[in-house]
Order: structure tokens, then C-alpha cells, then sequence
């Protein structure tokens, strides 16, 4: 008789520094009866649970706080300019310094070995700065007023399914499904007031979700080359149109249909455990978001400006204290002028 090693799926992640002794498997006397399958390191399944799927039977659940701060400045001209050099009027630079923080459980649960369910529940916190420089045609005179809000975020729900395992010669692809439910405050119809103690006009309230439900697919992929592993993700969100009572921020309702613009979303990345229970990882995430359109009285149109270029970079790192208990950290630095321009994550992910 011989004795023989079995590996999971994604057995090869066992090579990572670290995890060889627990993903080693044992036989049994029998010719090629398997007793225990590999397993790979805690360090290794925090990169495939942030990254991938873990498509673990154990529920796991997730709380997690985010944070994300961006500014935006603009020279904004009223009046005309006489003999193509001397300008006339009022001159005002506006800035917006916004902060979002989110906090959001999230639960996930592998149904089967190739399926696994998951349930996001955010909780967002908004606060946005407008200041404005040229208050009664002064270079000197600023202007500042803050708009805070919080309430419940859009809820999500997702699907992973494994299409192919991983072997020697190709990826563990995972296919994936979601469905985003609009319930928090959504962004039209929303009233500008003009503040008494400046010359802004800033909105009453801050959206904390899209008002519009969504749905989105798309495909992950990841391999191990020893000693780290690489992934990638390709993806697409779809909203659907939805109509509302007023989509106007000028006084009296006028109703129409709102159109988000979809987004096309894609990534890649590499990652690799220094040992049993740490973990570090580098990635590229890119969105491309379409335009929106509103419809009001038959009469379609674009909105000027609702169309985004979101490059972000990522650095994270994850640390198990036990086999059940994780910390996840991840820094985003954004690369273009639409993403935000820090974002921090914690996050603690425990299985029960």
C-alpha cells in the first residue's frame, strides 16, 4: 500500500510561507481515502475572504468602519472680461471638504463548497464643508458653513458562485451577483438654503444612498504563484430607472424619472502571508461611471458632469489573533480627481 496527499481546491495556497504544515493533508491506510482535506493558513484565508471567496461553512460576520475624506476647489467667475485681459465682476473660490464615514456589518455563509451568500447592513455618517473666498467682492471676506447627516446606507445583498477550481495550470474563477436595495436617504428633490451668515446656498440635507435599486455581476479570479498569489476582478453595475415625486433643488415639486448612470468596475492585485497570521496585499481598483439622465415631461437629458473616473490604490494588511478572529486594515489613496483622496478601513471578520 502507499499513502498519498490531498489538497482543496485552492491547494496550492498551502506553499505560502506559513501555511505548509496545516495544509498538509492526512491518509488513511486505504489506497487514496481521504481522512482530512488541507486547510490553508489564517493569513491565507484573510486575503481570499477580502479578495475572493472563502466559501467557508462557518457563518462569518464582519463589522467594519470606513473612512473617506476629499476636497474639491473651484475658481468660479461672474461678470465679463473687457479688452480680453481685465476682468469685471465678482470672483469667488469655492472649496468642499467632505467626510463619510460608514459602519457596516457584513455576513457571510458558503452554502455549498462552490456557493456562497452574503448580506451588507451600512450605517453612514456625512459631514460636508463649503467655503467660499470673495464674500461682497472681497479677496479677503471667506465664508464657511457645514452640513452634517446620518442614517441608514443602501443594503446589499450578493452571490458567489465558483465556476472553476483552482488548479496547477489555471485560476479559481468565482462568478458574482448582487442586488443593492435603495434605503437610505436618497439625493433628489433635496432643498437649498441659503445661508444667513454667508454667501453660500448649500443643500438641507446630505444623501447616505443612491435612492435607486441595483444590480450588479461580475467575475473574480485568482491564482498562487508561489511564494504570493494574484487576483483580478471585471464588473458592471446596473441601475435601474426609478421615478420621484421632485428632483428639483428650486422651490415646488416637479416630478420625473431619474437614470444613474452605470458603472463598469475593474482590479487587480497580488498579496502574500509572511507567516501563519500576517498577511499584506497591494492592489488597483478603476471605475468608470456613466452619465445620468433625468426625464421630465417626455423630455430626456443628460446631467452635466454625473460621469466619474475612480482610480484608487490599495494597501492592506491583515493579522489573525486566533483561527476564528481576524483584523483587516486597508488603506486607498486615490489617483484621480474624482476619487476620493484618502480612505481608511478596519475591519474584524470572526467565524462562529
Amino acid at each position: 500500500m502507499r499513502n498519498k496527499m490531498s489538497f482543496l481546491s485552492l491547494a496550492t495556497l498551502a506553499a505560502l510561507p506559513g501555511a505548509a504544515t496545516v495544509a498538509q493533508a492526512q491518509m488513511s491506510a486505504d489506497d487514496g481515502e481521504v481522512v482530512r482535506q488541507a486547510r490553508p493558513s489564517q493569513s491565507v484565508e484573510n486575503v481570499l475572504r477580502e479578495e475572493h471567496a472563502l466559501f467557508s461553512d462557518r457563518l462569518t460576520i464582519e463589522p467594519g468602519i470606513n473612512y473617506s475624506y476629499s476636497d474639491r476647489s473651484q475658481l468660479a467667475l461672474r461678470g465679463f472680461l473687457a479688452l480680453d485681459a481685465i476682468f469685471l465682476g465678482e470672483i469667488n473660490v469655492d472649496a468642499v471638504e467632505s467626510h463619510i464615514t460608514t459602519f457596516d456589518l457584513s455576513t457571510r455563509y458558503g452554502l455549498t463548497n462552490r456557493l456562497e451568500v452574503g448580506l451588507n447592513l451600512p450605517f453612514v455618517y456625512r459631514s460636508t464643508t463649503y467655503q467660499s473666498i470673495g464674500d461682497d467682492f472681497s479677496t479677503e471676506k471667506n465664508s464657511e458653513t457645514s452640513v452634517d447627516e446620518a442614517d441608514l446606507g443602501d443594503i446589499s445583498l450578493s452571490l458567489s458562485y465558483r465556476l472553476l477550481p483552482e488548479t496547477s495550470t489555471r485560476p479559481d474563477v468565482v462568478l458574482n451577483l448582487g442586488v443593492r436595495a435603495p434605503t437610505g436617504t436618497d439625493p433628489y428633490g433635496v432643498d437649498v438654503r441659503e445661508d444667513p451668515n454667508s454667501n453660500l446656498n448649500v443643500p438641507t440635507e446630505l444623501p447616505t444612498g443612491n435612492g435607486v435599486w441595483g444590480v450588479n455581476t461580475g467575475v473574480s479570479v485568482l491564482k498562487t504563484l508561489d511564494p504570493a498569489i494574484v487576483f483580478a476582478n471585471l464588473g458592471y453595475t446596473y441601475n435601474l430607472e426609478e421615478s420621484f415625486d421632485d428632483i428639483s433643488a428650486s422651490d415646488g415639486d416637479q416630478p420625473g424619472d431619474v437614470k444613474l448612470g452605470d458603472t463598469i468596475r475593474a482590479g487587480f492585485g497580488t498579496a502574500f502571508a509572511l507567516n501563519e497570521s500576517f498577511s499584506l496585499s497591494l492592489s488597483y481598483s478603476h471605475e468608470y461611471i456613466q452619465k445620468s439622465e433625468t426625464t421630465q415631461d417626455g423630455v430626456t437629458s443628460e446631467v452635466v458632469g454625473s460621469d466619474a473616473n475612480v482610480g484608487v490604490l490599495n494597501l492592506g494588511g491583515t493579522y489573525a489573533l486566533n483561527d476564528s478572529t481576524s483584523i483587516v486594515t486597508s488603506l486607498g489613496v486615490g489617483l484621480t480627481d474624482d476619487a476620493s483622496d484618502i480612505s481608511l478601513t478596519f475591519r474584524m471578520p470572526f467565524q462562529m
